[in-house]
């Protein structure tokens, strides 16, 4: 197979969500794929070649010039690809080209931009909402247009089928994997070396990761720590990932002393704050998959979480679920997870025995076989929606 993938996301420092997903999948897909199967990484202009290292053969990186995301998906990608002579192009970023010049199969995560006014009313700029407006229509086309459609949640797959009138037989559920690099470590030593870094963390503290997307309902988050800060003692909660701290909003007139936000961290970093927390708490209101669930597991945390969307698939038993939209309910599980000693050190055990069922390499051993079923079985016109 000659395979094109769309891969600028995978070629950004500080990646979150697809690019995560997408330099997961390449780094693993050589061991996946057949010795004669070859791969075409497509780039746009605003990629950091060098932020993935993929040694292998087997792959070619093309950078096109389009920096302009819609310029990308239809006009740049698919001119490349036709010039390519490929068998198969993977669209990995929810959208791509409206009439992509040979088969596809699409990676939708989530259909966030469909689902979002029924929890937030999120400000965009003109240019954003005309990109939005635009990829709305063309997506049900494409998604039709695909030989199969690749999502990663029994939840996506509902909203999939539901809202863009899909065959269940059209989507495949191909769940989110875990890096080799994450595992519990001693929580004290972890604390220890962040304070050597400079992050005075305190003995206890609650962990939360930041955005300006009101969907992963930061402000909630403080309110609820607030109500239970009281019988915490000393604890703190922390928020890191934040792509602007001035813009970050802040639920009080002034920052209390138990709360630190951070911007971006590196990933040791990161990985060193999950090890030595008391507690991960991940209150969005909505997810196509929800990864960070399971890097926290993986990372010895215990684990409260939304009971939204695809929250409780991820996170089976192994996290204390809560209403996202409740925050006394927040708060009373912040107070047992903090001070009950036993019921954290169960949920890190449960979480860790959860995380270990996910793997990076089962995803590419999955997405290959997609690949050979939409080449040698897959439709050749588009599906037509369910009830027309």
């Amino acid at each position: 197979m000659r395979i094109g993938i769309d891969a600028r996301y995978a070629f950004r420092t500080g990646r979150r969500g697809i690019g995560a997903y997408v330099a997961a999948l390449l780094t693993h897909l050589p061991a996946a794929a057949g010795p004669s199967d070859t791969f075409v990484l497509y780039i746009d202009g605003r990629a950091d070649a060098g932020a993935l290292a993929l040694p292998d053969p087997r792959f070619q990186v093309r950078r096109l010039a389009a920096r302009n995301p819609l310029l990308f998906e239809e006009v740049a990608l698919p001119l490349a690809a036709a010039g390519d002579r490929l068998d198969l192009l993977h669209l990995t970023a929810n959208y791509g080209p409206s009439f992509p010049p040979c088969p596809t199969v699409h990676t939708v995560h989530d259909l966030i931009e469909w689902l979002r006014p029924a929890f937030s009313r999120a400000r965009l700029s003109f240019r954003h909402g005309a990109g939005r407006a635009v990829r709305m229509r063309t997506l049900p086309w494409q998604a039709r247009r695909a030989r199969r459609v690749i999502t990663v949640s029994a939840a996506s797959r509902h909203d999939l089928v539901r809202i863009l009138r899909l065959p269940p037989a059209h989507v495949a559920v191909v769940p989110l994997g875990m890096d080799g690099d994450l595992g519990p470590a001693d929580p004290a030593r972890a604390r220890e070396a962040l304070r050597q870094a400079g992050l005075p963390v305190p003995e206890r503290y609650a962990l939360g990761l930041g955005a300006l997307d009101p969907r992963k309902n930061g402000p909630f988050l403080m309110r609820a720590f607030a109500r239970a800060q009281p019988g915490l003692g000393e604890a703190e909660l922390w928020i890191t990932g934040v792509e602007r701290l001035a813009d970050y909003p802040l639920p009080f007139a002034q920052p209390p002393p138990w709360l630190r936000v951070q911007g971006f961290l590196d990933r040791a970093t990161l990985v060193r704050l999950l090890q030595g927390c008391s507690a991960f708490v991940y209150p969005s209101l909505y997810e196509g998959f929800g990864l960070p669930v399971l890097e926290a597991m993986a990372c010895g945390a215990p684990v409260l979480a939304s009971d939204r969307s695809s929250i409780p698939e991820v996170a089976g038993d192994a996290a204390l679920l809560f209403d996202p939209e409740d925050e006394t309910a927040l708060a009373a599980g912040l107070g047992r997870v903090l001070t009950d000693a036993a019921l954290a050190a169960d949920l890190r055990r449960r979480g860790a025995a959860r995380a270990a069922r996910f793997s990076w390499a089962e995803v590419a051993r999955q997405t290959v076989a997609v690949y050979r079923e939409a080449l040698g079985g897959g439709r050749e016109r588009p599906v037509t929606p369910r009830g027309r």
